[in-house]
C-alpha cells in the first residue's frame, strides 16, 4: 500500500508539474496573442495615418498644379491682351514698330521717343514770353501754351493747349534734319467754344 500511495503522491506530482506548465503555457500564449493583437492595430493604425497624410499630400500636389495650369493661362490672357492693346494703339509709337525703327536710323541718341518728343514740344511754351509761337490762337484769359501731347508716329504728334480758361488741340508734323534738330508744323488746329 505504501507502494500504491508513493506511486499516488508520485503521480500527483507529475501532474501538479504538468499543470504548471500547462498554465505557464496557456499564460505565455495569451501573452503572445495579446502583444501580436496590439501589434496588428498599432500597424492598421500607423498605415490609416500614412494614408491620410499621403492623400493630403496628392490632394496638395494636385492643387498646386492646378494652380500652376491657373497662372500659366493667366499669364496667356494678358500676353494677349497686351498684344491686342499694341495692335489697337497702331496711333502711338509702341503700337507702330516700323515707325520706331525710322527713329532709331533718324535719330540714334534717344530711345524714348514719346517722351524726348514731348518734352522738345513742351519746351516751346518756354521760348517766348507771350502765347506759343506755334499756337495760332492768342490766349485771352492768360499766355496760350501747350499742356498735353501724344506722339502719333515717326512724323506726326497732336497736342492740347490751353491759356487756363480756353483750350483746343492741333495736329503738328516734326521732322528731324540732318543735324539732330527736330522742327514743328502746325497741320491743323481747333478752339473749343
Amino acid at each position: 500500500m505504501e507502494t500504491k500511495i508513493r506511486g499516488f503522491f508520485v503521480f500527483l506530482g507529475k501532474t501538479l508539474r504538468m499543470k504548471k506548465v500547462c498554465v505557464s503555457l496557456v499564460v505565455f500564449l495569451l501573452v503572445l496573442s495579446g502583444y501580436l493583437i496590439f501589434n496588428c492595430r498599432q500597424k492598421t493604425i500607423l498605415e490609416h495615418q500614412l494614408q491620410k497624410e499621403l492623400k493630403e499630400t496628392n490632394e496638395g500636389y494636385d492643387n498646386n498644379i492646378q494652380y500652376a495650369i491657373h497662372l500659366e493661362d493667366s499669364i496667356k490672357n494678358l500676353k494677349h491682351t497686351i498684344d491686342s492693346l499694341h495692335q489697337k494703339d497702331r496711333f502711338s509709337l509702341a503700337g507702330n514698330p516700323k515707325a520706331m525703327i525710322y527713329l532709331n536710323k533718324a535719330f540714334e541718341t534717344e530711345k524714348k521717343w514719346p517722351a524726348y518728343l514731348k518734352k522738345l514740344l513742351l519746351k516751346t511754351n518756354e521760348k517766348q514770353k507771350g502765347d506759343n509761337p506755334l499756337i495760332p490762337f492768342a490766349g485771352m484769359a492768360g499766355k496760350m501754351h501747350f499742356d498735353d501731347v501724344k506722339v502719333l508716329n515717326h512724323r506726326w504728334m497732336i497736342a492740347h493747349f490751353t491759356d487756363g480758361t480756353y483750350q483746343g488741340s492741333l495736329i503738328l508734323r516734326y521732322d528731324i534734319d540732318q543735324n539732330g534738330q527736330v522742327k514743328f508744323k502746325v497741320l491743323d488746329q481747333t478752339l473749343y467754344q
